[in-house]
């Protein structure tokens, strides 16, 4: 079965600095036409760090579209032409103060494939040394360490909501078993 669509024509509606959004209408599988509204966003990557105490760096952060403080792993958005292996481990040194020694890619997560192109990168970190934060203008964060036992607690009982949060712990815990 062909399973593709087919852009037959595209509109710019917004530019914005993180993303932009655009109307598309696109030939289906059957050929009739159907509209799709389309968010380009930016690469990004998430970072689970592996403190050299064995617990892990999170942090709370407020999150304006759900007004609330969210729990959540470093991440942040690639520069452009930013490789994403960089972006993690600059947005953990200036989110958390915290170098990392090694990097390792563990896999891709796709937040909302129906409405964006967005890809964030998923690492892990280790080998941190102390250094120093940097945030951005506006950006407050509060980073915290919790044990492994604790982060599966959060992950389980709904303590943290973020997807690519969820998705980076069940990529550890499966690559760690």
């Amino acid at each position: 079965m062909k399973l593709k669509e087919e852009k037959v024509d595209s509109e710019l509606i917004f530019k914005g600095k993180i993303l932009d959004l655009y109307v598309d209408h696109v030939r289906c599988y059957n050929g009739n036409i159907a509209t799709r509204e389309l968010i380009r966003h930016c690469k990004a990557a998430c970072v689970i760090a592996k403190l050299p105490n064995g617990n892990f760096l999170l942090e709370r952060q407020f999150r304006y579209p759900y007004n609330d403080v969210i729990i959540e792993f470093p991440a942040g958005k690639c520069d452009p032409n930013e490789d994403p292996m960089v972006t993690a481990s600059r947005e953990l040194e200036e989110e958390t103060g915290y170098k990392a020694s090694n990097v390792k890619l563990l896999g891709e997560y796709y937040p909302t494939c129906a409405y964006t192109d967005e890809i964030i990168y998923l690492y892990y970190a280790d080998g941190l040394t102390k250094s120093e934060r940097h945030l951005d203008e506006n950006e407050a964060l509060d980073v915290f360490e919790v044990t492994y036992d604790e982060l599966i607690k959060m992950f389980t009982d709904g303590t943290i909501k973020d997807g690519k949060t969820q998705a980076l712990i069940g990529l550890y815990m499966a690559n760690n078993k």
